[in-house]
């Protein structure tokens, strides 16, 4: 039997950002399991209510506010309270936008991602923002049948701020796209390459890292993928410590430049303050990259398991410039390392909903017939 899912998320396909990411990848995995999955989202920008079909789901994208602080976007719920009587599972993503209180207007089983890092927002508005929606938060965690976190550092972190989620968390991290990241072609570099990816805000630190490779050696290039608020600050900067030669803000580019670059660069450096996940050190281990990290403790799970004599985890940032050059002469490792890919990360969450649906007297979970999943 058919299991309809409506997973809502502040984002979806076409969108950057690390839930993005994670919500089309689970779902185009999902796709191998009998599911009919409707997606409920928000983007900024657009004006009216509109729908997409996509291959392994349908997708129906509302107007969310410009506040950059939080993706703030009421009709989310007021469509998700209307589409839940033609689900079985009500999946929500992310405690850290509007989208979490869909998990309050549904009567279906709930799992919640909350894709949590802490009550800190990406600035001080969002801050501010994230205190306030505290107890709409907890909530939405009391409401939760299932929560899954993406690492056991979010995990830690949740249960320390929310100390009654204890017995109905499990963790299933992220996965990589592994055999399209090896498959990508690295560009004819010469110099060794210093590579940064994500969104140009604050907690990214991407300032940081540029004020710190002035001191790396040339002909180390730095390579920074990515769109946001810093944009112009960013390239005034570079402009300002002379190293406009040596250093390239790309801006937002296609996925497929993305991975050519992880298949370029012999170190990804990552300062980021907080994340959920490391998603892209992971990228990096599949793509054969080494890596620099921040000493935040995302980081360093996905260091533990990953990617150990394969980089580093920095704790001072008086010595990032020398972590740099010294990953830079290291090279390439000979062989990528070995990661998840996002086929088991769907079977994980398909066993889930299995068994929430066992506890809540629905029918199974199954799989398609081979010939029928579309991957």
């Amino acid at each position: 039997m058919t299991t309809r899912v409506l997973m809502v998320t502040p984002g979806f396909r076409g969108r950057p950002g690390g839930v993005e990411v994670h919500c089309s990848e689970l779902i185009a995995g999902l796709a191998a399991y009998d599911m009919d999955i409707d997606v409920i989202t928000a983007a900024r920008g657009v004006r009216r209510r509109t729908e997409k079909s996509y291959d392994d789901c349908r997708s129906t994208v509302y107007p969310a506010w410009r506040a950059q602080s939080m993706s703030i976007a009421p009709r989310v719920a007021l469509g998700a309270a209307h589409r839940q009587f033609g689900a079985d599972i009500v999946h929500v993503h992310s405690y850290h936008a509007t989208t979490a209180i869909a998990a309050l207007v549904t009567r279906r089983p709930v799992v919640f991602t909350p894709h949590y890092h802490g009550q800190q927002g990406h600035s001080v508005a969002a801050g501010l923002l994230h205190k306030a929606f505290r107890h709409l938060g907890g909530r939405v965690l009391r409401r939760a049948d299932v929560v899954i976190c993406v690492s056991r550092a979010e995990r830690d972190l949740l249960i320390q701020d929310f100390p009654f989620v204890a017995n109905k968390v499990e963790v299933i991290p992220n996965g990589a796209h592994v055999e399209d990241l090896r498959r990508a072609e690295p560009f004819p570099e010469t110099a060794p390459t210093a590579l940064c990816v994500g969104r140009l805000e604050p907690y990214k630190r991407f300032a940081d890292v540029i004020r710190c490779f002035a001191d790396v050696a040339p002909p180390a290039r730095l390579v920074i993928i990515g769109g946001g608020s810093q944009y112009d600050e960013l390239c005034s900067l570079v402009g300002e410590l002379e190293i406009g030669d040596r250093v390239q803000l790309c801006g937002r580019v296609d996925t497929d430049i993305v991975r050519r670059w992880l298949r370029t660069a012999t170190v990804v450096v990552s300062m980021s303050e907080h994340e959920a996940f490391g998603m892209v050190p992971l990228e990096a281990a599949a793509a054969g990259a080494r890596v620099v990290l921040s000493d935040i403790p995302a980081h360093r799970e996905v260091f533990a398991d990953h990617l150990r004599g394969r980089g580093v985890v920095v704790d001072d940032d008086t010595s990032l410039a020398r972590h740099i050059s010294a990953q830079l002469a290291e090279g390439r490792p000979p062989t990528p390392a070995d990661v998840p890919g996002w086929t088991s990360i769907a079977d994980r969450t398909a066993e889930a909903y299995q068994r929430l649906m066992a506890r809540s007297g629905s029918a199974s979970v199954d799989r398609r017939e081979p010939r029928e999943a579309a991957r």
